[in-house]
C-alpha cells in the first residue's frame, strides 16, 4: 500500500507541476461546469482570444477557433466547446488571451466542459499592455 500511495503521490505532484498556476481550476472540489466561454474586454487595449484545454495526455491544446479583435467595452463568447474541437474528455479549458499590442496570458482558472450544460464561463480581460494585464474568472 504505501508504494502505491507514493506511486500516486508522484503522479499528483508530475501532473500539477504541468499545469501552470494559471491553469488551476476555479474550485477543485466542484469545478464550474460549461458549454462556452465569455470575455470581457475592460483591459487598456485591443483584445482577442483562443480556447485552450488541458487533454487526457497532460498537454494543453489549441482549439481551432479565435475570437475577433475587439475594443474595450466589448465582450465575445465562444460558440458551444465541442463544435471547435475541445474534446468531452478535457480535464481543464481556459481562454488565452492576446493584445494587439504584444501581451499574452493564460486566464488565472479553468473550468470544465460540459455539453449537456447550458452554462456560460465569464472572464475579464483587464490591466494594461505594461502593468497588470490577466484574464481572469468571474463566475
Amino acid at each position: 500500500m504505501t508504494r502505491r500511495a507514493s506511486v500516486l503521490g508522484a503522479a499528483a505532484l508530475m501532473f500539477s507541476a504541468l499545469l501552470p498556476a494559471a491553469a488551476a481550476v476555479a474550485d477543485p472540489g466542484d469545478p464550474q461546469r460549461i458549454q462556452k466561454i465569455s470575455v470581457s474586454n475592460q483591459g487598456g487595449y485591443v483584445f482577442s482570444f483562443k480556447i485552450q484545454y488541458l487533454g487526457k495526455d497532460l498537454k494543453w491544446h489549441t482549439a481551432n477557433w479565435e475570437s475577433d479583435k475587439f475594443p474595450v467595452g466589448q465582450t465575445r463568447t465562444t460558440p458551444d466547446l465541442g463544435t471547435i474541437g475541445v474534446p468531452a474528455s478535457a480535464l481543464a479549458v481556459l481562454p488565452y488571451g492576446s493584445a494587439v499590442a504584444g501581451e499574452s496570458a493564460q486566464a488565472n482558472a479553468g473550468v470544465v466542459y460540459n455539453a449537456k450544460s447550458t452554462n456560460v464561463a465569464n472572464y475579464i480581460a483587464k490591466g494594461t499592455t505594461l502593468i497588470g494585464f490577466e484574464v481572469v474568472l468571474t463566475e
